[in-house]
Formats: C-alpha cells, structure tokens, sequence
C-alpha cells in the first residue's frame, strides 16, 4: 500500500469476504443456541409472500419499540424474544425457515452496549453489513446480496438523544483508538506530549462519534484538500458537513476559507474544472493532462499583463486566477497539519518494529490495515510478555526527527526505484545535513550509546545513517565516485549504528576504488580490513574474496592473493531451458513468458518466470511444486523456534501490537537467546523424524492461526530450485544457501532461463 492509498479503499479492495467463508476458516466465534419452536412469551409472525415490498408491523412489549419486517422474494417464518426490563436487558433471536437455510443469532449486554452474532450455513453465500450503537437508540441493519434477492430491515425505536448512526463503532474507528489509548497510557510515553499536544488528544475525545469515524477515515487519505463531494461516507451520515463543521470548529480540519494559495486551489479543483478554467486563459488546447494544464496556468500567473506594465493595483492574473478558481470549489477540506502529524507520531509509537522504508503516514496506515486483518481473523498478535525496561526516546523532540528522518527515507527510496536520481541528490544533501547536526548534539550521542543496539536502529540518528548508506548508489549513478568514497569511509569509521551493514559498505568501498578510481591497492586494503571487521557477513566476505581474486589475477599479484582465502565451494548444478518471451512493449512488468500448460489444450498462457520453470519441472518427473522465495525454511525455523523467539527478554516488546520482537532482524537476536538456540539445535539433532513431526505439531496446534501450515505440506521428497530469468545472476548469498544445501545433501540446483523468439522454439527440432 502506497502512501497515495485510501485506507477504506484499499481495505475494501484486499479484505472483501463473505460471512459463510469466515465461518468456514474459523474466523468468526460460532456460539449457536437453540430455543423452542413455541414458548408462551414469544410471538410468531408469518411474512406472507404476497407481493413485493409489502410489509407487516407488530408491536412489542408496551409499545416502547417497533420491529418492522421488509420481504422481497422468498417467504420466511422469524421468531422475535424479546425480554424488557428497567435497564433495557434484552435478547433478539432471529430465525429463518428451511427455505433460506440460514440462522441469525443478535444479543445485547445488560447497558444497552450490544454484541453481535450471526451464524450461516454453507448453502447460502451472503455477505452482511450490521451496524450498531453503543448506547440505547439500537437500530440493525442486516443487508444481504443479490443471491437471495432479499433484504432485512429491523428497526427497534426507543427514547435517545442522538442517532444510531452516530453511536455506531466501527472496525477503523476502534482500532484507531485502541491504538490511540495504548499509547497515550504508556507512562514510559508521557514525555513524548507537550500540553498542546494533550490538548489536540483532548479535543478530539470531546468530538461526537460521527466526527470521529469522519476524522479517522480522512486520516487514512492523501494528505490534501479533499472536495466534500469526494467525502461519500454513507455510514457516517448521508449529508456530512454538521460533522465536517465540528472539526473545523475543534481545529482538526482546514475549510476552504482558509484555502489562499493559487497552487493548493488549482490542485484541489477537479480535471474538469482545470480545463474550463484553462480555457479563460487560452491554454494551448493540446494539453489535457491535469499537471500540464496547472503547470501552464501557473507560468500563466507570472506573465506581465497590459494593465499591470502601467501600475494596476488590483494584483494581476494571480488574484483574478485565485477568485476564479475558488468559485469552483463547493466545499474543501484539509486535515490540520499540527494535529495530523500528532495522530500519525501516535501510531508510529505503537507500531515501531515495522517502520522501516515507511513515513509515520504508511507506517500508520500500515497498522491499522494489519489491526483489521487481525479483526478479520486473517492474522493473530503471538502471545508474549512485555517487559520495558528502557525508553527508546528521552522526548518529544526525539520522536519529531525520527518522524522526519522516516520521511525522508521514503522520499528517497521513491525516488530511487523511479530512477530520479537528481531529485535523489537533494535528498541525499538534506540528509547529510541533518545527519551532521545530529552528531553535533553531545546530548543524543550520549543517549543513544546507552540504548541497545537493537532499540538504537530506532532513533532518528541510526535513519539518517542508513539513508547515507542508501544514497552511496545515488552518487554511483551520478559517476561522483570520489563522494561515494567519502561517504563510505565516513559510515565505516563508526561502529554505533547499523553495524549489519558494513559487509555491504566494505564491498561497495573496495569496488569504487578498484574500477572506479583505478586504485587497486587501496582496494586491496579495503579487502583485508573487511575481512578482518567481525561485523561483515559470510555473503559480504565471499564477495571480497572475489574482488581480491579479480585484482591480484588482472595484475598478476600472484603473491598478494596468498595474503586472502575463503572456504572452497561446491559446484552447483545448473539446468538450461529456453521461454518464449511476451513482447517487451506487452509486458511492463518484468520479462513475460507464453506457455502451453497442461489441461489449457492449445491456448497460451502468459506466466511469470517461476511458474515457467515450475512448469518445465512438472513434465520432468516432479508431480508438484510451489514459488516459495524462502517462506518454507521462515516456516521451519517458526516451528522449531517459536517459544525461543517469543521468549521473554528485556525490551524485545514494547507494545501489545507486535508480530515479532524489536531485535528479530538485528545481530542482538542471536546474541541475546545463543543459549537457548544451540541447545535447540543439538535436541534437534538427536530427534528421529517422528519426534520432529511431533514438536512440529504441537507447535502448530498452539500457534493455530499464527503459522503457514501450506507450504510445508507433502515435502516428502523435495528438490530445491533457485531460478534466474534473462539476465540475472546469483547473488553471493544465494550461492552459499546452495552450497550449504548441496553440503546437507539436499538435492538443490539453479536454472537458467533464456529467452527466445516464437520462431526460434518453432524452428527447432522436437
């Protein structure tokens, strides 16, 4: 999900699911309770399937609440029990005939807050919406597809004061805020708010639901001014400006009052208003792309007219521009700069083991998609033991550059996988700049040397030099090798952040001095530094190695490569096969091939690389295989592993939110559980196949819901494959997980794809 996304949209596109397939996979609480085909105090009402849209009406208890029953198509017997008392304890039990196969089951708590339950069958594929508030206006809504051509409406009146629809807590709104108090009663996170920030927090709990669920689903959008037609949130409200208003009143939202620059307003108007505003100003009628027409009527506004060459006061094309333009606009809105970024820093606290290559807004988003896959019980938070002993920020100040930092990172890494490279540069000098100044404040050194390593990736200092690590390949692509040198030497002359990347920093130093700079001594130097450096990785080591062996044999240095050696490799095994390649000007995402797969007859099948070779290895004797890209050994180690990596240590979590601990990805992971890793290894080995099965099981049965199960299913006898398209090569680490399976004696291999014409496969020989 980019940053660009709507959160609602994205969810609705991602996590559409009918309620019989949650029920299916377990993912919903199945409670069925039966009740008796008659009972005194029940009343039975026949629907009669007269004609469409009729309607009966009966009334219940003393009058108080009304249950009104809309038919479309198939008659349906319900039974309504209904139980008054002074505090509004009640129970609906809905129940359909045989016809419809279905049992809905809806029950109240004893303070008017309600919980609801439906249950289906598997015969009938329906998808339900139930909404609900939390106090005492109760009004559901049970709406089903087009399948069963029907539609229930229950409506139960009593006295309130607001609408239901306004009480309504929906997925997004409770998971924002069951992240919003988890933080915000953290006592290690109490110095991370100023008295305004407290008072944004406050002023947002004083909003009405409505505007809560509106303030939430804005937060999640492109941060902009957004037209109040493009506000369509019928769940909320059907007309939203009461509720767009209060914000606006609290200081959580801009109106277009407050909308003056000519830039934000041509930005916020519509394609179609851009061009009929164009036309005003006689723009060349060739352009109808949006950014061109704004770009051309921006140059426009800077363009002396007749009447400003003789002093007109009345403030040019700009100000008659801007009046034009804002006649467009029917209302826009534009979420408070201060109080977004407060929200957002809010949910970055609460999901800091997963901010890398994200801005506090992805980051954010993030969260809150993975709280509603865990809503939707497509994923499970482990079981662990939280244990904070040590704060990651002294203050505010702290989390306000690590947001920034976070920023940056992602501007970067756009811009970097675009290719804009000069864009890249300015990035690259904003952030030397930043990282300079850091290291000139004693009192963030100081602190960030106490924390552990592990948590220390998480200050805005260990960011900054991981952005100097990225932007050594913006200096490549510029050719200024020489900076690209600097840079490398200054990131090496350290050893307090990112340690796990100075394999990759020795590398790319040796590099740049052997070919770039054409001084294969100091290459050689770098070589041996990094192959003493105890922080440089086995991959990093074989990749330094080479680049010694290629400079000693291109100068014939038959001494010097002496003062090198690295563990002799096995020869992998390698298969050869040939694709026919989908034309480039197909294909834009990445090389596609055609093929004829079995049981398509002679259709062609446009496929990935992968799933070519997957298939070339089913007609060679394998009855099945699968892409896995590492996931099988992730799930192995998972199983084997799983009470270790979860076991409770200091400051592996922090928060309620994790998937996995802080140090997961860091060198601290193994140092801090070696014990308990290699006393796990050696059980391990000593297990008969059984034994392992067993402890596989019985990891699965108590994790069910947290681990892939699939991919380790029918791995009797398995061969492992890494496949490289046209072009593309082994990777050194790559090359050892092939020699180190070779070594285990797993049957393991590479192959090769090349592609070819249509006209070359059909000329050869079968």
């Amino acid at each position: 999900m980019g940053p660009n996304t709507d959160m609602s949209e994205f969810i609705k596109e991602k996590s559409q699911v009918t309620l019989n397939e949650l029920w299916k996979k377990k993912e919903v609480p199945k409670k069925l309770s039966t009740a008796p085909d008659h009972d005194d105090d029940v009343q039975i009402i026949q629907v009669e399937n007269i004609s469409q849209n009729m309607a009966r009406t009966t009334s219940i208890g003393q009058g108080k609440r009304k249950l009104s029953l809309k038919k479309s198509k198939c008659g349906k017997q319900l039974k309504i029990e209904e139980s008054t008392t002074t505090t509004h304890e009640r129970q609906l039990e809905f129940h359909t005939d045989n016809r419809c196969d279905r049992q809905l089951e809806l029950h109240t708590d004893n303070r008017c807050d309600r919980q609801l339950e439906l249950h289906t069958d598997n015969r009938c594929d329906r998808q339900l919406e139930l909404h609900t508030d939390n106090r005492c206006d109760r009004q559901l809504e049970l709406h089903t597809d087009n399948r069963c051509d029907r539609q229930l409406e229950l409506t139960l009146t009593g006295s309130v004061s607001e609408s239901s629809s306004d009480k309504q807590v929906p997925y997004y709104l409770n998971n924002f805020e069951t992240l919003l108090k988890a933080v915000t009663e953290d006592k290690s996170y109490v110095p991370l708010f100023n008295s305004d920030d407290r008072a944004v927090i406050s002023s947002y709990h004083k909003l009405s639901s409505s505007a809560k669920k509106l303030y939430v689903r804005m937060l999640c959008r492109k941060f902009g001014w957004i037209p109040v037609k493009k506000l369509n949130y019928p769940e909320i409200a059907a007309d939203l400006k009461p509720y767009l208003l209060e914000l606006t009143t609290a200081g959580l939202v801009h109106s277009e009052e407050d909308l003056n620059e000519l830039e934000e307003v041509l930005a916020s108007l519509t394609a179609s208003d851009i061009r009929t505003l164009a036309k005003l100003y006689h723009v060349r009628p060739n352009l109808s792309n949006k950014k061109q027409l704004l770009e051309e009527l921006m140059r426009k506004c800077k363009q002396n007219t007749f009447m400003s060459m003789f002093g007109s006061k009345s403030g040019g094309v700009a100000t008659v521009m801007l009046a034009r333009a804002k006649k467009f606009l029917q209302g826009v809105y534009k979420l408070s700069l201060e109080p977004r970024k407060l929200f957002l820093r809010v949910l970055l606290l609460s999901s800091l083991a997963s901010t890398g290559g994200h801005t506090a807004e992805t980051n954010g988003q993030a969260q809150l998609f993975q709280m509603f896959m865990v809503n939707m019980g497509k994923a499970v938070y482990p079981s662990y033991t939280i244990d904070k002993l040590q704060n990651i920020f002294q203050g505010r100040e702290d989390v306000v550059r690590l947001e920034k930092a976070l920023q940056l990172e992602f501007e970067l890494l756009s811009c970097t996988q675009k290719g804009h490279w000069d864009k890249a540069f300015e990035i690259f000098q904003k952030v030397e700049a930043d990282w300079q100044a850091l290291e000139h404040l004693e009192e963030v050194h100081v602190w960030n040397v106490k924390l552990p390593d592990f948590l220390r990736s998480f200050t805005a200092s260990s960011v900054l030099n991981r952005l100097l690590s990225l932007s050594v390949e913006t200096l490549q692509r510029r050719k200024q090798y020489t900076q690209a040198v600097s840079v490398l030497k200054q990131l090496l002359s350290q050893s307090t952040y990112n340690t796990s990347h100075r394999g990759y920093w020795w590398e790319r130093l040796a590099l740049n001095l052997d070919v770039h700079l054409k001084l294969p001594l100091q290459s050689l130097e770098a070589v041996a530094d990094g192959l003493a450096d105890g922080h440089v990785g086995v991959d990093h080591r074989l990749a330094l190695y080479e680049r010694a062996e290629a400079i000693c044999g291109r100068h014939k240095w038959t001494d010097k490569i002496k003062e090198f050696s690295h563990e002799p490799l096995m020869e992998i095994p390698k298969v050869f096969i040939e694709g026919r390649v989908l034309h480039e000007n197909v294909s834009r995402n990445g090389t596609k091939f055609l093929s004829s797969w079995e049981g398509q007859g002679q259709d062609m099948v446009v496929c990935g690389v992968e799933e070519l070779v997957l298939e070339y290895y089913k007609k060679n004797g394998f009855t099945s295989g699968v892409h896995a890209e590492g996931s099988i050994l992730s799930a192995l180690f998972m199983l084997f592993f799983w009470d270790i990596i979860y076991m409770p240590l200091p400051d592996a979590f922090h928060s309620p939110f994790q998937m996995f601990p802080l140090d997961f990805y860091t060198e601290s992971f193994y140092h801090r559980r070696s014990l308990a890793i290699e006393s796990r290894l050696s059980q391990i080995e000593s297990l008969t196949v059984e034994d392992l099965e067993r402890m596989a099981e019985e990891t699965w049965r108590a994790q069910e819901g947290c681990l892939n199960w699939e991919r380790l299913q029918g791995l009797d006898s398995i061969k492992m494959c890494e496949v490289k398209g046209p072009g593309d090569r082994l990777s050194h680490k790559q090359i050892l997980w092939l020699n180190h399976m070779l070594k285990l004696g797993i049957n393991a291999e590479v192959c090769y794809v090349k592609a070819v014409a249509a006209k070359k496969l059909k000329s050869r020989p079968s």
